[in-house]
């Protein structure tokens, strides 16, 4: 799967970042407006003063963040979520990464989906951070008959979003629950795939059509992620793939990515820095 790595990456390093120093030195070397930002979040979290009592602040500053299923957050949880979405627009830093995924990374369609989009939910997560420590990204399960209509709570949600581009003005037009459910009746035949080429090659499937599923913004992958429901679609794909990736059928087996290809460019990732989701701050609940 040869291709030219773009222009924005660099040397990649291939230190996991199993500490939460090399994780930080990680997420501002390829996402540097996080370092930019001045919030009161990173206000509290440098204060040397305060960090003999910041673990009374555990609820806020998560050690692990816990990505849950939509269907069952609170009312606080949903708001908050869509509040630090507003204000990672209003800071530019959604519109950067929605230009990015405009941008040719051959990060669809291949074995690459889902490792460069779990940095891109990733980096979308702590974004979200600067503002609101404790916002997780949820996941949308269609899997199960339950979650197989759009998320009710987001139908009114339909922010414009400002790139350094242009301004994308979100719209969608679900189809019908019985579409939706046909569509994710592949997922099962993907978990049972014992090799990563097979599994990855059904969910790269559902992917899209989950996207076509949605329509509007999210039908274009050149502006998806303007949606809210674009980071709650991938953070389901991720889940999926860490459970497959841990099941006796995929038995820890790694995309089979070597030299650029494993270079999760525009930034300094690579497949080896994403195997493990613990090493990344997060875990699926």
């Amino acid at each position: 799967m040869a291709r030219k790595t773009s222009s924005r990456a660099s040397t990649a390093s291939r230190m996991p970042p199993h500490s939460v120093a090399v994780r930080h030195e990680l997420l501002e070397r390829n996402f540097p407006v996080l370092a930019r930002s001045m919030t009161f979040a990173k206000m509290v979290q440098a204060n040397t003063k305060f960090s003999g009592v910041i673990k009374d602040l555990s609820w806020l500053f998560l050690p692990v963040c816990h990505r849950k299923d939509q269907a069952v957050l609170t009312e606080t949880e949903k708001s908050r979520y869509i509040c630090a979405f507003n204000m990672i627009n209003n800071d530019g830093s959604l519109g950067e990464l929605v230009d990015i995924h405009s941008e040719m990374h051959m990060q669809h369609t291949n074995a690459r989906l889902l490792p460069w989009h779990r940095v891109f939910l990733h980096l979308f997560e702590e974004a979200l951070h600067s503002y609101h420590p404790d916002v997780c990204v949820p996941y949308w399960d269609w899997t199960k008959p339950e979650g197989q209509h759009f998320p009710d709570w987001l139908t009114s949600v339909l922010p414009t979003v400002h790139t350094p581009t242009r301004t994308i003005n979100v719209i969608r037009a679900p189809g019908s629950d019985a579409q939706l459910a046909s569509i994710a009746a592949s997922a099962p035949t993907a978990m049972a795939k014992t090799n990563y080429d097979d599994f990855s090659g059904l969910i790269n499937g559902v992917h899209g059509s989950v996207h076509i599923w949605v329509g509007g913004t999210m039908s274009d992958a050149s502006v998806s992620p303007a949606d809210p429901v674009f980071w709650m679609h991938h953070g389901n794909l991720d889940r999926l793939w860490w459970v497959w990736y841990n099941s006796p059928q995929g038995n820890h087996q790694n995309p089979p990515l070597t030299g650029g290809d494993a270079v999760m460019d525009p930034w300094t990732y690579t497949e080896v820095d994403v195997r493990s989701i613990s090493s990344l701050g997060y875990a699926y609940v």
